[in-house]
């Protein structure tokens, strides 16, 4: 295989992001868009011109059954996603999937038990895993030079409240969920991704600001091994604004609107600049189908994000009662 065939599902303003990245790929050609709204598919076509040529579909099952390409890549609402996916999984083609992957813990194992009998690459497009300082962690602890993880905080803070008002992402049947599950995801499963944390019970208390979904959430996390974490995320901030800390036993990492500072037990404070590595999740989608890499961000991710999620809602739910995090 010289090319990637890959459709397109959803071609809101993250996809035609994403058509950017994959323009960049050599080995990826785009056949075949998919999108309910005829305007969706136009503003596709109108600002990223390497679409026009692709075949347009408004329905999944007729693009599968019709003209089935080598992979998808799926941005649609939350909660379309575990069709979708077990869709293009049964048909026998690769799947890469925006977060969160799904809004169920039984959901992730569903796609993750299809993505196996298929024999599939399966994705879910966290891309801090592809960015240098984070994989910089990941590296400092899972080699041991960092020594053991002892305690993480996340403070995560947007608009979310006003910018997505009106949205189907806080329409709970098409959500699946609130901020916790949408920009928290991406917290959530870095800080879970570079540590190799389990968490083993969560308590959380959560605001709906008077929507359907949850808007802030404060969570208090304990881990298999002893580690402790404190998680608030946001919804009704004032800016973005993001702080995630991490303390081990040898050296802590400070990552303060995406610059990482890293201190040691002499107190040496090393401002981490111009870090080498990283990618897109993109590319490397593309590249795994190849055999050229192994997928760095599959289908697991997403199933640690909802166990943690899904243990919090729960928790929210009675009060800050704690939850267990079931597998």
């Amino acid at each position: 295989m010289e090319k990637v065939r890959v459709a397109m599902v959803g071609c809101g303003g993250f996809q035609r992001y994403r058509v950017g990245n994959l323009e960049k790929v050599r080995e990826a050609e785009i056949v075949a868009l998919v999108d309910t709204s005829d305007e969706q598919i136009a503003m596709m076509q109108e600002q990223r011109p390497v679409t026009r040529g692709a075949a347009i579909y408004h329905d999944l099952a007729d693009l599968l059954a019709n003209d089935k390409p080598d992979a998808i890549m799926i941005a649609t609402p939350h909660t379309q996603h575990v069709g979708q996916i077990l869709a293009g999984l049964h048909a026998g083609v690769h799947v890469c999937c925006e977060k969160p992957l799904v809004t169920t813990v039984e959901d992730a194992h569903r796609v993750i038990k299809a993505r196996d009998e298929a024999g599939k690459v399966g994705m879910v497009s966290y891309q801090r895993h592809f960015q240098a300082e984070f994989r910089y962690i990941r590296d400092a602890i899972v080699s041991g030079r960092a020594g053991a993880v002892q305690y993480i905080q996340v403070l995560q803070t947007q608009e979310w409240l006003r910018a997505v008002a009106g949205t189907w992402r806080q329409q709970l049947s098409l959500s699946g969920g609130g901020q916790l599950n949408d920009s928290g995801s991406h917290v959530l499963d870095i800080v879970l991704w570079v540590t190799g944390l389990s968490p083993r019970a969560v308590s959380a208390y959560l605001d709906n600001k008077g929507t359907e979904v949850d808007i802030n959430s404060t969570l208090s996390v304990s881990f298999h091994g002893g580690a402790m974490g404190s998680i608030a995320i946001i919804g009704d901030g004032m800016s973005w604004h993001e702080d995630i800390t991490i303390t081990c036993e040898n050296m802590a990492f400070f990552v303060r609107d995406g610059k990482l500072t890293i201190v040691d037990r002499e107190r040496n404070r090393m401002k981490a600049e111009h870090l080498s590595g990283g990618s897109t999740p993109d590319q490397n989608f593309i590249h795994a189908i190849l055999g050229k890499v192994e997928c760095e961000s599959p289908f697991e991710c997403g199933l640690e994000v909802i166990r943690l999620t899904e243990a919090a809602w729960a928790s929210g739910a009675q009060g800050g009662t704690s939850v267990a995090v079931t597998s």
